[in-house]
């Protein structure tokens, strides 16, 4: 009894001495965090997924409760206390959920930096000065860490309050499960992270520790039953939706683990240090290894993320690399036998780990930064003008549900990927062949269509790239009772399909070739990236393939044609494809350029006045864009 008093007295005037502590590590951590506050402000960014947490927060507010359409129970996020937390900062104190997202999740990046100065004084009191610095240099190469602090996700706060729970082990265990509660409500890995603990405790106690259990498992009894009885389950809607079980998933893992080892991780440096030093630091870091070892195995075995930037990984990071500084102290101790010489290879080893970690990963970063903001962008056009001239009173089904879904609020929104729906998710169609980047695999084009969505929005415009957008080229439903609109944004058209009749699933066929959605897929792509050579053949394969008439088809040839400089040619599948769809507007404008420039203004004038009557939002260019302009010129996300 007198030794744990001791113990905890010690490591009260630790957390003493930290919080109240000498002014250089006081300044030192002060320094880290403004920079730390300095990046998010550079990555300045809403993910796209925040939107929907929004939505959630939002039905919420209005009396719909936990739902993101009206009427559907689905648990389509997976930050129950997140969502929460923004409903209430609204609803209480009328703060908007973009402010309150974000400042909280870069204070809870800036927390990290506390956590982890406690989490080297109490180890290395003493020489706490060089090893701090070197991890905060280490933590702040990893722009990761400042990106999705400010995306206004979860990530941040609950990868501080797991490395919360973590510090507090050694510090302080009976609050452990307290912490861990808040993270598993922020994000069901917190169970992970419970049990992770646990097996460490086992293993260090010699026995199960049933108050530990007790302390996490019944707090959490209620909110598992509002889950069964709201939800109908215990697991959100995306666990179906995303995750599976088999090769694919462990390869796909294996393929995010590796990425983020060779760049961020410097090669594997940042994995091969702590291995090299494990003797030496198993015993007093048993939980550290515990943890990074488990929770990697995870990311592996569920396929890694969907979203880039090296997300999932956040949550270990600080752990990681205070591992990766123990173990360069360690190795250097044996190496140098002096201890002052050891603490300055530290400071070395992580200046040239940092300098090498941000060169490799900072271009990813920042590229999927500005991919992520074009569609944040083009998503709030897209339900803007949606708005503004389809009604209040129109279904729209789309692969990236986030910012227009938000922008929608009332309208139902069906995600072709089943992230909030719980049939496609529970549900999937296998169709064999088709080929994409993307994680989320599932789809039921058949559920769907019998929805008669009015409008299908494609992440990319015209190409289909998502394997739900892939397959439903396949149904003839689709390609017959589907036609391209489009709205303009700065003298481009953002192409979204409007459905021109009802769907009557009973004369669908399935064209029974995925080699045709490949092939129209890569056209797309080429006659993008000003190849109108290989596009065109490609087309041609594409037609050869499909077999029948097809707007689409006819049109993206004819535009092959115009970028050639064969214009003979490009009007004549600009008419052709008018003739098949007069919904064609993109043919119909080329008509109009074709009549214009020889002078016809009786054709010019006819076919405007159809497009007018028909879709008068084709010439609207009211927009003006909330956000402020991007700061990288690279290509726009179509």
């Amino acid at each position: 009894m007198v030794k744990k008093r001791e113990k905890q007295t010690t490591t009260s005037r630790r957390i003493e001495s930290t919080t109240t502590g000498s002014f250089p590590l006081f300044a030192l951590m002060a320094v880290a965090i403004g920079v730390f506050i300095y990046t998010c402000l550079y990555f300045e960014l809403t993910q796209d997924d925040a939107y929907i947490s929004f939505r959630y927060a939002e039905n919420f507010l209005n009396g719909h409760g936990l739902v993101f359409n009206i009427g559907e129970r689905v648990e389509g996020y997976t930050n129950f206390l997140w969502v929460m937390v923004l409903a209430l900062a609204k609803g209480l104190l009328g703060i908007d959920y973009l402010p309150v997202s974000q400042l909280l999740g870069v204070a809870s990046g800036a927390a990290l930096f506390v956590l982890l100065l406690l989490l080297v004084q109490h180890h290395y009191e003493g020489r706490t000065g060089m090893l701090y610095a070197g991890l905060s240099l280490a933590m702040l190469s990893n722009l990761a860490m400042a990106y999705w602090a400010i995306a206004s996700l979860e990530t941040a706060a609950f990868t501080c309050m797991v490395t919360a729970a973590v510090v507090t082990e050694y510090l302080r265990p009976r609050v452990t499960p307290a912490l861990l509660i808040i993270a598993s409500l922020l994000r069901p890995e917190g169970v992970i992270v419970f049990g992770i603990i646990l097996i460490n405790r086992i293993l260090r106690e010699r026995r199960f520790p049933l108050e530990y259990f007790l302390l996490y498992v019944v707090p959490l009894l209620p909110f598992a039953v509002f889950k069964l009885t709201y939800y109908g389950s215990l697991f959100p809607n995306p666990y179906y939706a995303k995750s599976g079980v088999g090769l694919e998933y462990i390869y796909s893992g294996l393929e995010y683990l590796w990425y983020f080892t060779k760049t961020a991780g410097l090669f594997g440096i940042v994995f091969l240090l702590p291995i090299l030093a494990i003797k030496k630091l198993w015993e007093r870091f048993s939980l550290l290894y515990l943890y990074v070892a488990v929770y990697i195995a995870y990311i592996v075995w569920v396929g890694g993320d969907v979203l880039k930037v090296y997300r999932f990984f956040v949550p270990i990071v600080p752990v990681l690399y205070f591992l990766f500084v123990a173990s360069i102290l360690a190795l250097a101790e044996t190496l140098f036998k002096q201890v002052k010489a050891a603490v300055l290879a530290v400071g070395a080893a992580c200046v040239l780990f940092s300098f090498g970690s941000m060169t490799l990963s900072r271009d990813h970063v920042e590229t999927f930064w500005y991919f992520e903001q074009n569609i944040v962008r083009k998503m709030h056009f897209m339900g803007t003008m949606l708005k503004k001239h389809m009604g209040s009173d129109f279904s729209l089904a789309t692969s990236t549900i986030g910012m227009i879904s938000y922008q929608l609020m009332g309208h139902r929104v069906i995600d072709l990927l089943g992230l909030t729906d719980a049939y496609i998710a529970r549900n999937p169609e296998k169709i064999e062949g088709i080929a994409s980047t993307w994680k989320e695999r599932r789809f039921n084009n058949t559920y769907l269509l019998n929805q008669n969505p009015d409008f299908i929005l494609f992440s990319t415009g015209y190409k289909p790239s998502a394997p739900a957008e892939r397959a439903l080229m396949l149904h003839s439903e689709f390609r017959n009772k589907y036609t391209p609109t489009g709205f303009l944004r700065e003298r481009q058209y953002k192409v979204i399909w409007r459905r021109t009749g009802e769907i009557d699933m009973s004369k669908d066929i399935v064209h029974p070739d995925v080699n045709f959605v490949q092939k129209l897929s890569d056209s797309f792509y080429h006659n993008n990236n000003s190849a109108p050579d290989v596009a065109l053949k490609s087309l041609r394969e594409t037609q050869a393939l499909l077999g029948e008439d097809f707007a689409v088809l006819d049109f993206s040839i004819g535009d092959c044609f115009s970028k050639l400089k064969q214009m003979d040619s490009a009007a004549y599948y600009f008419d052709k494809a008018a003739a098949a769809d007069t919904n064609a507007f993109e043919a119909r404008i080329r008509q109009i350029r074709a009549a214009s420039e020889r002078g016809d203004t009786e054709t010019v004038q006819r076919i405007a006045e159809q497009l007018s009557t028909r879709a008068p939002w084709l010439f609207d260019e009211s927009y003006r864009s909330p956000f402020p302009p991007l700061r990288r010129g690279l290509p726009d996300a179509d």
